[in-house]
């Protein structure tokens, strides 16, 4: 048997293993990624110039379930403000935004309440308040989540949305 042979059989045994290894850590990444939570939002005007109405949807593919527990925006030029306290009564039991939107508390951190089951996608809606001054196009806003399992997790979901068209 010549001598080159056993050096060539050594070398395609490791050239085996390796993609083997590397097809194995791709699956592992994919599935991983499948499980992953995600958020995005979605803005539409007020009767204000300066409010936004913003509905965040969280999305939940995993096998536990998450609560939302606060959501937190970029400085300077952004605040958040609860849609709640804005909210007004129509006469008819119901609640609705008025034209001259006017919220005690503005927040760079709020706490807001969502509870999103495994497999699951919830929706919640909040304000978020830019002046008329700002020229910021983009916002980042976080979404700070537990995992709800035996020892729960906290976890950070950053998104970015945008706020103003190109000038």
């Amino acid at each position: 048997m010549p001598s080159w042979i056993t050096p060539l059989i050594s070398a395609l045994a490791l050239a085996v293993s390796l993609s083997s290894f590397f097809v194995s850590w791709r699956m592992s990444r994919r599935t991983i990624n499948a499980e992953r939570v995600t958020a995005w939002i979605e803005l539409a005007a007020t009767g204000s110039s300066e409010w936004l109405l913003a509905t965040v949807s969280v999305k939940n593919p995993s096998h536990l379930d998450i609560k939302v527990e606060k959501l937190s925006i970029g400085l300077p030029d952004f605040r958040l403000g609860d849609l709640g306290q804005a909210s007004v009564d129509d006469g008819m039991g119901g609640r609705i935004l008025p034209k001259e939107i006017t919220v005690k508390d503005h927040h760079t951190a709020m706490p807001f309440e969502l509870a999103v089951g495994a497999g699951e996608t919830s929706m919640g809606r909040f304000l978020i308040y830019q002046p008329a001054r700002s020229r910021k196009r983009y916002a980042k806003v976080a979404v700070m989540y537990w995992t709800m399992e035996p020892k729960p997790r906290w976890r950070i979901l950053p998104i970015t949305v945008r706020t103003r068209l190109d000038f």
